[in-house]
């Protein structure tokens, strides 16, 4: 054989020499693990639950939900105590009068039950309590009285704040000494409207207008409209006024009884109320009387539906205007 010829036997020989030594390199560690895993108790390990929902073609290998229960028979999960919060089972009760068996009982039967049981001596003492039966007086409901129940309950009255304010006023008796309502308003910089118009053809009549008008604090005075002020002398500030929603806007207190008009605007002007937050909630609160009372609903200064959102714009727009004028002073 040539030197060739001998390299490459040699070469196949230490090639075939590697793989067989790879291979039993390979069956040795894998003996060496299944040893590790034996000493540490992998023997000992139940078959999980989830082996038996695997699928190899799904994602996670396709888990699947397991119910307690199940956990519970296989040991993986300790059963749950119940919880003293939780609804206790029902107390068997004790029999009544209707419950007791029909048929009469034997006299030696009796006898040995007011022995063993009773302490009475006889039938005779037993019979007052078989009458009246086991708790037959225990936990029975009181039978309502028939003269009332299919009344009608009428319904609550509701009543807001600004007209709770108007009631701890004190009535003055005479305004002779005293401005018109609403005469004593600074010029307005900022203006909060809200218009409550009638629903459909429908329109507000005067004379209910006027019962609200009076039972919410307001006044007629200037420009023939009504205000309300912060107190009931008219030398306080005013807190908002309401106009006619028809042109000229105006209120003929001789002509409420026959006045009827589609709508009322609410405005409040500032500077003006003390606290122009609580005013607009006066305001609010008086326009949403109108709603309940009259119907009708709340629109905004473009005839717009009021919306939550409406309302919060209007109070940010006072605070700003509060602010600015905190700004301005200093």
């Amino acid at each position: 054989m040539s030197l060739r010829e001998w390299l490459i036997a040699i070469g196949t020989l230490v090639i075939i020499g590697i793989v067989i030594d790879g291979v039993r390199r390979m069956r040795r560690a894998r003996k060496e693990s299944i040893a590790i895993s034996s000493g540490m108790g992998a023997d000992d390990l139940e078959e999980s639950p989830l082996d038996e929902e695997y699928n190899p073609e799904l994602p996670n290998g396709g888990a699947r939900t397991i119910s307690r229960e199940t956990l519970e028979e296989r040991g993986y999960v300790k059963p749950e105590k119940p919880s003293r919060f939780a609804t206790p089972p029902p107390k068997p009760t004790r029999p009544v009068k209707d419950s007791l068996p029909a048929q009469e009982p034997d006299d030696s039967d009796v006898q040995n039950a007011v022995e063993d049981d009773t302490g009475f001596s006889s039938r005779d003492d037993l019979e007052p309590e078989i009458e009246a039966g086991w708790g037959a007086n225990d936990d029975q409901p009181e039978v309502a009285q028939a003269s009332g129940d299919n009344q009608e309950v009428p319904p609550p009255v509701v009543t807001s704040e600004v007209e709770e304010d108007t009631a701890r006023r004190e009535n003055v008796a005479s305004r002779g000494s005293q401005p018109l309502a609403g005469a004593n308003r600074p010029e307005a910089r900022e203006v909060i409207v809200i218009n409550v118009l009638a629903r459909d053809a429908n329109e507000f009549q005067g004379i209910a207008l006027k019962k609200l008008f009076d039972a919410c604090g307001l006044e007629f005075g200037d420009l023939d409209i009504y205000h309300r002020h912060e107190s009931s002398d008219t030398t306080s500030p005013v807190q908002f006024s309401v106009a006619n929603a028809v042109e000229p806007g105006t209120f003929r207190p001789e002509d409420m009884q026959t006045l009827s008009t589609p709508g009322i605007s609410f405005f409040m002007s500032m500077p003006g109320p003390t606290s122009a937050l609580q005013a607009f909630d006066f305001m609010l609160e008086t326009a949403q009387c109108v709603v309940r009372n009259l119907g009708g609903e709340l629109k905004d200064e473009r005839r717009s539906v009021m919306t939550p959102q409406t309302i919060e714009h209007c109070r940010q727009r006072i605070r700003e205007f509060e602010r600015k004028e905190r700004s301005r002073r200093v």
